[in-house]
């Protein structure tokens, strides 16, 4: 590595290029939700607005990273899109986990005296692999996960302890939803704040984990879409469920496993400070 190229990855390492990258993701993401609530709400180009707006962490970490290191800052950035390989039993807790903890929440609310809602028919599981695609794609993850794993969180714990970093980051990744619990076609309507604050702050982290042993942004992205499929599919949400309390149930049992993660890895949640960024 030339002094020139040592310069710019230190200045990506900066605290301000966090700041860069949260205001940009921030300002991409706010300013198409709300032009597509003011231009076209419920319509075709509204729906096309919200959709580019959901890729403005991704798209703020490739501008910073572009902006301070040049292409080979890029390259690094986007190597992680091809780290496919982790051990089978992290591919198994990726896929199975989300609509087991899902069935779950679902089984202890009705525990509790709430019916669970209706079930859409087996005869349609089939329709479970292009919703994958489409969510992977423009409903979340892609447009997500290459900012906030792939950028933000090594650099977070650079400055923080793993278990801080994910829980500092679980508040940004929520709040950044914002608008969107303004939106009523969106699936954050409706939902309370602070439940929703705790289920992006449990489950970051798990990713937390999963990213520091396996650096590998498609276990990441199947693990997001997994999450956002299993909560379709199932009626853990309203008006698919009658009310909260699955949903809750839910973000408890995720709690309970993101504390049972930081305390078998003693809160290094996997975290190799060897490991090159």
């Amino acid at each position: 590595m030339t002094a020139v190229d040592a310069d710019r990855t230190d200045r990506v390492d900066r605290p301000a290029a966090l700041g860069w990258f949260l205001a940009g993701a921030v300002g991409w993401s706010w300013g198409l939700w709300g032009l597509a609530s003011w231009l076209d709400p419920g319509g075709g180009l509204g729906e096309a607005l919200t959709i580019a707006g959901r890729f403005g962490p991704s798209l703020a970490a490739i501008v910073v990273v572009s902006a301070l290191t040049g292409r080979r800052g890029i390259g690094r950035l986007l190597a992680s899109l091809r780290r496919w390989r982790a051990p089978a039993h992290l591919w198994a807790i990726t896929i199975l986990g989300p609509p087991a903890v899902v069935l779950a929440a679902i089984a202890v609310a009705s525990a509790w005296g709430t019916p669970p809602g209706e079930f859409n028919d087996p005869a349609t599981a089939y329709l479970a692999v292009p919703a994958f695609i489409v969510i992977l794609i423009v409903g979340g993850p892609l447009g997500e996960e290459l900012g906030w794993r792939g950028f933000a969180l090594d650099r977070l714990q650079a400055r923080l302890s793993p278990v801080t970093a994910s829980l500092v980051l679980g508040v940004v990744w929520g709040l950044w939803h914002l608008p969107l619990f303004l939106d009523p076609g969106q699936v954050q309507h409706g939902l309370p704040l602070g439940i929703y604050l705790g289920q992006t702050i449990t489950t970051a982290v798990v990713y937390t984990w999963l990213w520091n042993i396996t650096r590998s942004l498609p276990i990441v992205l199947v693990l997001h879409t997994m999450t956002n499929l299993a909560a379709g599919v199932f009626p853990l949400l309203r008006p698919d469920a009658p009310n909260d309390t699955a949903f809750t149930a839910a973000v408890a049992l995720a709690g309970a496993g993101a504390v049972a993660l930081v305390v078998v890895t003693r809160g290094r949640l996997g975290r190799d400070t060897d490991a090159v960024r």
